[in-house]
């Protein structure tokens, strides 16, 4: 069976869609002027509902149509940093969840959880951080000899954690951390990834000049094709585990 990895053109904000043998996983959902934009692509590929439902962390553009997405597919597993922040974004989104009378878990690192034929092992956060960008949930999904490494807006202390945590994170794909920023992408975390590919989530002419340059030729230079959201759109990447 395939699986797929759909990498949403969102804007300066991440929302990543991954089906695999009719189960389906969202990471992060955009900024609040999104909802619907995700909303409409997920119906056009056939989701009803979500069995897993990521928020690496509470920064808004990660969050921020959370509400609708919530709203509108019915939810199994909803995963959540335990990095809180006092932004109103954050605060509706708890309120929500305690009114719909859904709980949301942190799970812990080491942690293999199955999406159909793939599965995903948490990577991170491996320590308690005073940056919400530190706190976001990394994970490793993987599909037969295929793989894919999403760290969310992990910078350089908890790229070093993870380093250091012992577990596998080789991958084939991997999505840039913090939108391809240089405060990510280390040069020991790349080496360590040693992906073929890396999708750097952005919105075009950002305010923040990301990705940044000297991320994108420690790439380049490590022989990385490298694929855009700011330039391509939305990209799709497809496993059938070979």
């Amino acid at each position: 069976e395939n699986l797929e990895v759909h990498f949403l053109d969102v804007g300066q904000a991440d929302c990543t869609l991954i089906k695999c043998d009719g189960y389906t996983m969202l990471i992060d959902a955009g900024e609040d002027d999104q909802g619907t934009k995700i909303q409409n692509y997920l119906k056009k590929q056939g989701v009803e509902k979500l069995d897993y439902l990521v928020f690496t962390h509470p920064d808004s553009d990660h969050i921020g149509s959370a509400d609708v997405i919530m709203t509108k597919f019915e939810t199994d597993t909803v995963f959540m940093s335990d990095y809180e922040k006092e932004t109103s974004i954050y605060t509706d989104l708890l309120k929500l969840m305690k009114d719909s009378q859904i709980e949301y878990l942190t799970p812990e690192v080491g942690d293999v959880y199955p999406l159909g034929s793939a599965s995903f092992q948490i990577l991170a956060p491996n320590d308690e951080y005073e940056d919400p960008n530190n706190a976001s949930i990394a994970l490793l999904l993987t599909h037969g000899e295929n793989s894919f490494l999403f760290t969310g807006d992990a910078e350089k202390s908890a790229e070093k954690d993870i380093l250091y945590n012992g577990l596998n994170l080789a991958a084939d794909v991997f999505h840039a951390g913090h939108h391809g920023s240089k405060t990510s992408n280390t040069e020991d975390f790349v080496d360590a990834v040693n992906p073929q590919y890396v999708v750097i989530s952005c919105g075009v002419n950002n305010s923040y000049g990301l990705p940044d340059a000297e991320v994108l030729n420690r790439f380049r230079q490590n022989g990385i094709k490298v694929y855009r959201t700011d330039e391509q759109g939305t990209i799709v990447c497809s496993s059938d585990g070979e």
